[in-house]
């Protein structure tokens, strides 16, 4: 169902503040949320407010953290996000990396210490505002076993590459989790009663399984693309646990630990078009890309081809209009987290 925008935005931005949040730092969160339930990826909506609450209440979530810069050049930072939330942190390091290219061309910050984020889409598209290319990676606690193994070894690693797109259209932007589906798909189907396809994940034994409480409970998902979705895994895992200090692999502990805090480490470029291209030429290049997609002569059935992104953007703008979807087993945790926190919830 449909929820008025102003009604769920509110309310998430109340319970944050209830439990500490700074209003600003409130509305960075919800914001991240909004966008997820709006482009229909509600593994990482306001499902997600919930779970956020819990730890920060345990202190796991630390609401006055202060990014604080380990070491710094030019075009390169090392940051301690002091266990700080995860969207707040990491719009705090997108911005560094894009003031970066702006002096020269090219921004990189790594972040240790931080916690889980979100959406990456949302970080690599603060730098295509900027007429510039984000990339972001960030990595989480051990999902997918290596090939052949029988443990949670290595995250599902989200990363998110965004390309602005001519003026006055919506950027190009790819976001996937290096596994199948994200966590956040089984999740969302557990908590519906529904079952999962084949290839979402296997039960505890290694064995392919449709029901996803059989995954959560000492299952493992199924990396994308085998062998190689495992490598793209391990390797974007050096570039944020293991360069940046911070925990990696099997020392990172789940969100839903309610027993320790967690350590997420992100990479977050940004790349100035203009050192490459003049501004007009950027675009009448990324025009005649974005055009082989569009007009590609096309398969039996198929009326259109899409770019990355752009069945995201037009379910967010119909969303827009109609309001934030959510489903009704959400709306009743929803409802649980206002009676917890004395904030009523009213559609």
């Amino acid at each position: 169902m449909h929820v008025a925008r102003d009604k769920v935005y509110q309310f998430s931005i109340n319970c944050l503040k209830e439990v500490g949040m700074k209003e600003e730092d409130a509305k960075t969160i919800t914001d991240t949320m909004l966008v997820a339930d709006y482009r229909g990826i509600h593994s990482h909506g306001f499902l997600r407010l919930p779970i956020y609450i819990e730890r920060i209440k345990k202190g796991f979530i630390n609401i006055d953290a202060v990014v604080e810069t380990v070491n710094d050049s030019t075009s390169l930072s090392l940051m301690d996000g002091n266990y700080g939330a995860g969207q707040v942190v990491g719009k705090t390091a997108m911005n560094n990396s894009i003031n970066k290219a702006k002096e020269s061309g090219i921004g990189l910050t790594v972040v240790r210490n931080s916690n889980h984020f979100g959406i990456a889409a949302y970080y690599a598209s603060l730098a295509t505002q900027k007429n510039m290319i984000g990339l972001v990676i960030s990595n989480v606690e051990p999902l997918m076993p290596a090939v052949g193994g029988a443990e949670k070894l290595i995250g599902n690693n989200p990363i998110a590459i965004a390309a602005p797109n001519a003026e006055g259209k919506d950027p190009i932007v790819l976001d996937m989790a290096l596994s199948n589906v994200p966590l956040g798909k089984i999740l969302v189907a557990k908590t519906k009663g529904e079952s999962i396809p084949s290839g979402w994940g296997v039960d505890k034994n290694g064995q392919e399984t449709n029901d996803p409480a059989e995954v959560t409970d000492g299952g493992f998902l199924s990396p994308v693309g085998g062998p190689k979705g495992f490598g793209l895994a391990l390797l974007t895992e050096v570039l944020t646990g293991v360069i940046s200090g911070g925990q990696f692999s099997k020392t990172i502990s789940s969100m839903y630990n309610l027993e320790e805090k967690q350590s997420i480490s992100y990479f977050m470029l940004a790349i100035d078009t203009s050192f490459f291209l003049k501004p007009e030429e950027y675009d009448e290049r990324i025009q005649m890309l974005s055009s082989f997609v569009k007009d590609t002569k096309k398969a039996p059935g198929v009326e259109e081809t899409f770019l990355p992104g752009e069945i995201e953007f037009k379910r967010e703008r119909d969303n827009a209009e109609k309001g934030v979807p959510v489903d009704e087993s959400v709306l009743e945790e929803l409802r649980k987290l206002g009676e917890s926190l004395d904030i009523p919830f009213e559609l």
